[in-house]
């Protein structure tokens, strides 16, 4: 029956029984699920929306509460992805599977599109998405949806991110700012909300591709 991406890894069909496809996707849900559960209890909330009311009021640190927000969020995500997966497989449709993680899609175009710029290929984590390129650059990506997302990338010795907690709101951007290598926070004018995803981030990736400090950023507040 050929290979096929089961959330994110390629697996041999004819090397994998049915039972065994099954029991291998119940396995990684559960994996999914506890890993969901233990971010929210680390931060003894019920859910993800608790956990966000917490960011706004300040009652826990923007970072890394923003990114177990999102992480949590992107693990119940690839939870739908695994369901919709599944239920593909047993309708016999092994061409055409369903692709709900948008961490998943971002792997897909960047195999797709950069493949001659990484220097390994696209590593999809459970929670996060790890990319490499022959710039140097080194990114970690949490993105959830077209309005939620943390990006950071490394250049050296330098420290970046750029992220929508809604946080900074004096800022025009807001929510989105940027972290800069610098240390302060500043607007953010290499992303915009609402966007495709892909759109947004690859329109992202080729500025950090030949600027990854981002320093024509206009300067903001102090962190």
């Amino acid at each position: 029956m050929g290979c096929i991406e089961v959330a994110g890894v390629d697996i041999e069909l004819p090397e994998i029984s049915q039972d065994g496809l099954n029991s291998m996707y119940a396995r990684t849900a559960w994996l999914l699920r506890e890993s969901r559960k233990e971010i929210l209890r680390r931060h003894a909330v019920d859910d993800e929306a608790a956990l966000l009311v917490k960011i706004r009021q300040g009652a826990v640190a923007e970072h890394p509460a923003y990114e177990h927000y999102l992480s949590a969020l992107i693990l119940d995500q690839m939870r739908a992805q695994l369901r919709a997966e599944m239920m593909a497989l047993d309708g016999g449709s092994v061409a055409a599977l369903p692709t709900i993680s948008v961490h998943m899609l971002l792997k897909q175009e960047l195999e797709r599109h950069y493949a001659g710029r990484m220097t390994e290929a696209p590593r999809l984590a459970q929670d996060a998405l790890v990319l490499a390129f022959d710039t140097g650059l080194l990114m970690e990506v949490r993105y959830h949806n077209s309005d939620e997302y943390s990006i950071s990338w490394s250049y050296g010795e330098h420290q970046l991110a750029l992220d929508t907690a809604p946080l900074h709101g004096t800022h025009a951007s807001f929510p989105r700012h940027l972290h800069a290598a610098d240390d302060t926070i500043r607007p953010d004018d290499a992303t915009r909300t609402g966007a495709g995803c892909w759109e947004n981030f690859s329109a992202l990736l080729e500025i950090l591709l030949t600027n990854p400090l981002l320093e024509m950023a206009t300067p903001g507040s102090a962190r």
